[in-house]
């Protein structure tokens, strides 16, 4: 009889990396070097879930392009 590979739930994986980044982020680091970090990883998970809600609500990229005109003179 072979085990099968029991793979952890997404939730579960989730709270496991929360709490890594936690337990890094509270106690083992200095403050001097924690606080940047905290800071980067808050700016991503912000610019992250506005491109979320920009793609989940239809903004397109196309709508901020700048339109080329073209030069139709004849010579």
């Amino acid at each position: 009889m072979s085990e099968g590979l029991t793979l952890a739930s997404t939730w579960d994986a989730v709270d496991d990396v929360v709490r890594f980044l936690w337990l890094v982020t509270s106690r083992h680091l200095p403050e001097w070097v924690r606080h940047p970090l905290i800071a980067i990883g808050l700016t991503l998970l912000v610019h992250e879930g506005l491109q979320w809600l920009r793609t989940r609500f239809g903004e397109s990229d196309e709508g901020n392009r700048p339109v080329q005109e073209i030069d139709s003179s004849v010579r």
